[in-house]
């Protein structure tokens, strides 16, 4: 089984695979690493595109080759920060409600789930960019309910915790990311 299939069987909500792929293959490190930089990629390349938005208009060469490799680069990195957060961030909760008190598992499992937060990347670059409207917030709310539901499986699946447990830490999680965001931009 390669990379596709077992990333098709993640976004079908197979729990099966993440230990499959932690415990038997050893490639959840490099799942991990493609699915965080691949976001990060698409975030870095679609914020260079939509820089044209927020930019003097009438510049012929609004940004250079080194600024848009800094803004690629700089969302990869980003990109792996948020992922290491919300792993630190799920980690506790997970282990306070009686989870695994292994981090790597939901480091790598989150990892993996990961690849469902890539059509949001785009999103993200316009929504920092004010480029909404019409269908914008539902159709991002639909998928980000798809990506919050893989991650949810993910991370269920690495901590070993019930299906009430489960969701009860990933409301803390939720409350607790939205409300640190809410103090940290807001």
């Amino acid at each position: 089984m390669d990379y596709f299939q077992r990333m098709l069987r993640i976004l079908r909500f197979d729990e099966a695979v993440y230990r499959e792929v932690i415990m038997q293959n050893k490639l959840s490190l490099a799942y991990t690493a493609i699915n965080v930089a691949m976001f990060g990629l698409i975030y870095g390349f679609s914020a260079t595109y939509f820089s044209q938005y927020i930019l003097e208009p009438g510049d012929t060469d609004p940004l250079s080759f080194h600024i848009r490799l800094t803004l690629v680069l700089m969302g990869i990195s980003v990109s792996f920060l948020i992922h290491g957060g919300m792993a630190l961030f799920a980690w506790v909760f997970c282990r306070g409600f009686g989870g695994s008190t292994l981090f790597l598992p939901i480091y790598l499992a989150l990892g993996m789930a990961w690849i469902s937060f890539w059509p949001l990347a785009p999103a993200l670059a316009a929504l920092q960019v004010k480029l909404t409207g019409g269908l914008f917030f539902p159709i991002i709310s639909a998928v980000l309910a798809f990506a919050l539901t893989v991650v949810f499986h993910a991370l269920k699946s690495a901590s070993g915790l019930s299906q009430v447990r489960m969701l009860i830490v990933f409301a803390v999680i939720i409350v607790y990311i939205c409300s640190f965001m809410y103090l940290w931009v807001g």
